[in-house]
C-alpha cells in the first residue's frame, strides 16, 4: 500500500526540483555561447605551466672556456686564462680590461651561474609566439663554450608578471620557461663592472717580527687641496720626541701644519670616537661605487672636470705617496651624490660616494684643536701673568717625593693648592675660538708665560680688538682669535685667588 504523501514532503519536492531549473539556468550562463572555448582555453593554459624545476644544462664550470653576453650595455666575452689546478682556482679575464684589475670573484661568478642552468618552472611548451614573452628581441644573449667545443646558448626576455626573475629559452628547445632572480644578478653588469673597485689596496693589521701587533698604517702626511678649503690643508704625526715631551698633552697623534700650526683636534661623538680620525683611518681603504671608464680621452677629462680638479688629496702610507683626483660631481647607483675619482698609476676613473670622501668636505674650525697650550702641572715651576698691567708671579715648589705635592705661591705667599689646580686648570682653557684674520695690532691686556723645570718656556698673550674679542698669541702666533670675557674673568679669579677663595672656571 502505497504511503500517503503529505503537504510537507510535497512542498519538499517541488523546492528540489526548482533549485534544479535555477542550477540549469546557471550553467547554460556559464557555459552558454563562447563559455566552452573560454573554459577549454583556461584548461589548455593551465597545463601547460609547470611548478616543477626543470633541469635545462647541467655541466662543471671548469669545462667552460669561454662565457659571451650580450646586453644592453653591449658585449663582451669572460676568457679562462689559467685553468683551475688542484691548489690554484681558475683566472678568467676580459681581452679589453687587460691591465686593468679585475674582480676575480664576479667573473668566475658568472661563469659558475651559467655553468647549471634550471627553469624554475615551464611557462609554455613548444610556444608558437615568443614574442609575447619579450624573447623574439632578447633584452639578454648568454653563451657558454667548453674545451670540447660544445655550445649552450640561452635567451632571455621579458621580466615576469610576478616581477621574480624572466622568461627564457635554451638552446634549439622551443619551450618557455622561467629563470630565476638569483641568475640574473649579474646580467645587467657592462664589461666595466669587472673591474676591481678598490682605489687603493685595502690595508690589514698584522704582527711585526718582534711580535707586536701592528693595528694602523703610517701616515707621514695628508694634503688636501681644494673642496670646501681656501687654502691648502696638511697635517703630520707628532714625532716621537714632541710626544715624549713631558711639558706637552696631546688630543691627537696629529698636527696641523698648514695653513697654520696647531693640534688637530679630538672631536668625540655620542659613542666617544673621534670623528677627524676619518681623514686618516679613511686611507686604508677606498672603495668606489663603480668605474665610469678606462683610457679616457682629453676630452672625457676635460668633459669630467679633471683638468680643473675639485680637489686633490695627497697622502703617504707606509712610505708609498698616493694622489687621488677628484672631478666633477656624479651620481651613485643608489642615487646618491659622489664624483668621479682618479688615481695616479690607474687610467681609469671611478665614480666614488661623497661619504666615503670626508676629505672634500673639510670645514677647517673642526680640525683644529681649541686648546693651544696644554703642559702638564708637574713640569711647571712658575708662571708670570699679567692682567690689565697688573702683575703677578706663581712660584711653585716641586713636590719633595712621590707621596708629597707640588707647594703653590702667589706672589711668595703659599695659597691652596686645591685653588692653585682650579687657577692652573682655568690658564689652560683659553680657547682659540676662531682664526685670526684681523690686520689690527690690538692693544695687550693679559698675558702669562710657563716657565718649565728643565729650562723651557711659552707664553700666552691676548690683545683687545675692541669688538670684545681678543688676538689669542701663543708664542708670538697671532693666529686664533677668542671672547674677551675670558680676559675679564682672569682677572676676578686671580682676585679670587688673593682672597684665598677658589677660581671659577666658567665664564
Amino acid at each position: 500500500m502505497a504511503a500517503k504523501m503529505t503537504k510537507k514532503t510535497r512542498n519538499l519536492i517541488i523546492g528540489a526540483a526548482f533549485l534544479l531549473v535555477l542550477v540549469a539556468l546557471l550553467l547554460v550562463l556559464l557555459f552558454g555561447p563562447g563559455s566552452q572555448q573560454t573554459a577549454e582555453s583556461s584548461e589548455e593554459e593551465s597545463s601547460t605551466v609547470s611548478s616543477t624545476t626543470v633541469e635545462l644544462i647541467v655541466s662543471e664550470a671548469n669545462d667552460i672556456c669561454e662565457l659571451q653576453v650580450e646586453n644592453s650595455s653591449g658585449s663582451y666575452s669572460i676568457v679562462r686564462t689559467q685553468a683551475a689546478t688542484d691548489d690554484e682556482d681558475a683566472v678568467y679575464g676580459i681581452e679589453e680590461l687587460e691591465g686593468f684589475d679585475e674582480n676575480q670573484d664576479e667573473l668566475s661568478g658568472m661563469i659558475t651561474s651559467f655553468a647549471n642552468v634550471s627553469a624554475v618552472r615551464l611557462i609554455e611548451a613548444n610556444a608558437p609566439d615568443i614574442a609575447k614573452y619579450g624573447l623574439d628581441a632578447p633584452s639578454y644573449t648568454i653563451r657558454t663554450i667548453y674545451d670540447d667545443g660544445t655550445e649552450h646558448q640561452i635567451i632571455v626576455g621579458s621580466t615576469l608578471t610576478t616581477g621574480g626573475g624572466a622568461y627564457m629559452m635554451v638552446d634549439d628547445d622551443p619551450n618557455v620557461y622561467s629563470m630565476g632572480n638569483t641568475k640574473m644578478d649579474r646580467l645587467d653588469y657592462s664589461m666595466l663592472d669587472y673591474l676591481d673597485k678598490d682605489v687603493i689596496e685595502p690595508w690589514e693589521s698584522y704582527t711585526d717580527d718582534d711580535g707586536n701587533e701592528v693595528s694602523a698604517p703610517t701616515i707621514s702626511y695628508l694634503q688636501v687641496e681644494g673642496g670646501t678649503l681656501d687654502e691648502t690643508f696638511r697635517i703630520e704625526p707628532f714625532t716621537e720626541e714632541e710626544l715624549a715631551s713631558s711639558n706637552t698633552m696631546y688630543g691627537s697623534t696629529y698636527k696641523i701644519v698648514e695653513p697654520f700650526e696647531a693640534d688637530m683636534q679630538y672631536r668625540s661623538d655620542s659613542e666617544g670616537n673621534d670623528q677627524n680620525a676619518v681623514y686618516t683611518t679613511g686611507l686604508q681603504q677606498l672603495t668606489a661605487d663603480s668605474v665610469a671608464m678606462i683610457n679616457p680621452t682629453a676630452e672625457d677629462l676635460t668633459a669630467l672636470g679633471f683638468d680643473s680638479p675639485y680637489c686633490t688629496i695627497s697622502f703617504n702610507r707606509d712610505g708609498t705617496d698616493y694622489v687621488w683626483t677628484v672631478g666633477n660631481d656624479a651620481t651613485a647607483s643608489d642615487g646618491s651624490a659622489a664624483h668621479y675619482l682618479m688615481t695616479e698609476g690607474k687610467n681609469l676613473i671611478y665614480v666614488v660616494t661623497d661619504a666615503n670622501l670626508p676629505w672634500i668636505s673639510i670645514d677647517i674650525d673642526d680640525m683644529y684643536s681649541s686648546l693651544m697650550l696644554l703642559p702638564s702641572i708637574n713640569t711647571v715651576s712658575e708662571i708670570d701673568l699679567m692682567v690689565y698691567d697688573q702683575t703677578y708671579s706663581f712660584q711653585i715648589d716641586p713636590a719633595a717625593d712621590e707621596d708629597s705635592d707640588i707647594v703653590p705661591h702667589l706672589d711668595s705667599e703659599e695659597i691652596d693648592l686645591e685653588n692653585y689646580r682650579d687657577m692652573y686648570q682655568y690658564l689652560l682653557s683659553v680657547p682659540a675660538e676662531g682664526i685670526n684674520k684681523s690686520d689690527a695690532e690690538g692693544t695687550l691686556v693679559a698675558s702669562f708665560t710657563y716657565h718649565y723645570t728643565d729650562g723651557g718656556s711659552d707664553t700666552v698673550e691676548l690683545f683687545d680688538l675692541g669688538d670684545r674679542t681678543c688676538i689669542l698669541s701663543i708664542n708670538g702666533n697671532r693666529q686664533w682669535t677668542t671672547r674677551l670675557a675670558y680676559v675679564q674673568h682672569l682677572q676676578s679669579n686671580i682676585e679670587k685667588l688673593i682672597n684665598g677663595e677658589a677660581p671659577v672656571l666658567d665664564y
